[in-house]
């Protein structure tokens, strides 16, 4: 029951915003860490960092997890909490050798983030991820952000809240994080899951794919996935480009490998993020680069020009121009010049002196041919007359 509890409790904090809008409505203030409800936001609820998943409320001075919470807002003890929670997430019902009496004070109060290592970080979020994605249902294709987006689902998943859950999966297909895309457009990562080096993927397989697409985010892949039916890898941000693109060449090395920038231009501004990334990716692995020929990601592209633009930009992509090279610049001390001068001009007189000492009727003196001359001579005479006749 424990571990059954232990679950369920990660899967109520991965799905942690959805399950507070559930109970208590929108908040009324808003921000990355927090989120606060009541006239003067008197109850707050951690969003981000090592409490994440834990509330209190300052009129009542009483808090708890998100078994509490839904005990206090639904009634009921913590039993009838983990109950409406299963039935929440999707998950079956308790069996009945399960509902054993097993306080649910002892599994709320887990130790902090910060006095685990970041290896069981990774390790609780990778089972909470796969909680979460086990038990969310197929995305609706008529969800706000992805009909604002203009794409599909491609097989993604949704929670009863109406939130995307999109998988972060490594090269063999395990699951080790998730994020979560509301209806707002808003997104947030599992507290503690590890994303580098980890991706979405859309479309596939990628064993047999002739190219494979890659680029930033989950949105911009399935614009490309739409338009080219390539499989798309989405590194999720531009700092993890660098990081998925050799892994992905190294496994899949006959695949052309092409490389979805973000025009990240502005006006007003001199550095253009998105292209930055992609083309750091593109030099390390050698690929194709295709950039959008207007500002914004190939979604935006879809919206302004239509998908058949998108299409022509992907096929049009293009391997880098060689880097020039630069040379460091020779630093000479005084005496290091002169000594250098010296012997130059020493090496031109000794040149002089020969050429006014050879004879100038020497019968046997031939001025110097190419090289291959020098090899056989009586052979080069007779190439030279044969070239002459």
């Amino acid at each position: 029951m424990g571990h059954g509890l232990e679950d369920l409790r990660h899967a109520l904090i991965a799905s942690w915003p959805a399950l507070l809008e559930e109970l208590l409505g929108k908040p009324s203030r808003r921000t990355a860490r927090q989120w606060r409800w009541n006239r003067r936001g008197s109850l707050s609820a951690v969003m981000s960092g090592a409490k994440i998943g834990t509330w209190f409320d300052h009129a009542a001075g009483s808090g708890g997890g998100p078994f509490e919470l839904i005990a206090r807002e639904r009634g009921g003890d913590w039993r009838d909490a983990a109950d409406w929670a299963r039935a929440w997430l999707g998950m079956p019902a308790w069996a009945t050798t399960e509902r054993a009496p097993t306080p649910v004070l002892e599994i709320v109060l887990a130790p902090p983030a910060n006095d685990v290592d970041s290896a069981d970080q990774h390790r609780i979020a990778r089972r909470a991820a796969q909680a979460q994605w086990e038990h969310a249902g197929p995305a609706d294709p008529d969800q706000a952000y992805l009909r604002r987006k203009g794409v599909q689902p491609f097989g993604i998943r949704m929670d009863m809240g109406g939130t995307l859950i999109i998988p972060l999966v490594d090269l063999d297909g395990t699951i080790h994080s998730i994020q979560r895309i509301y209806e707002d457009g808003s997104k947030r990562f599992l507290s503690g899951g590890a994303k580098a080096d980890h991706f979405a993927l859309i479309g596939g397989p990628l064993e047999s794919a002739p190219a494979i697409l890659l680029c930033e985010g989950w949105a911009t892949g399935a614009t490309a996935h739409a338009a080219t039916d390539l499989p798309v890898v989405a590194a999720m941000d531009a700092g993890n480009l660098v990081r998925v693109a050799p892994l992905i060449q190294a496994r899949f090395p006959d695949a052309t490998l092409v490389i979805l920038a973000d025009n990240d231009l502005k006006p007003g501004r001199d550095t253009n993020p998105g292209v930055e990334a992609a083309t750091a990716a593109a030099r390390a692995t050698q690929s194709l680069l295709a950039i959008p020929p207007i500002p914004g990601d190939f979604t935006a592209l879809a919206a302004a020009c239509g998908i058949d633009a998108v299409r022509d930009a992907i096929w049009a992509a293009a391997p880098l121009a060689p880097l020039t090279p630069t040379y460091p610049l020779a630093i000479l001390d005084l005496t290091s010049i002169r000594a250098t001068l010296d012997d130059q001009v020493a090496e031109f007189m000794a040149d002089v002196a020969a050429h006014w000492t050879a004879d100038p009727l020497d019968t046997d003196w031939e001025p110097a041919g190419p090289p291959w001359a020098s090899a056989s001579p009586d052979g080069a005479a007779e190439q030279r007359g044969a070239a002459c006749s």
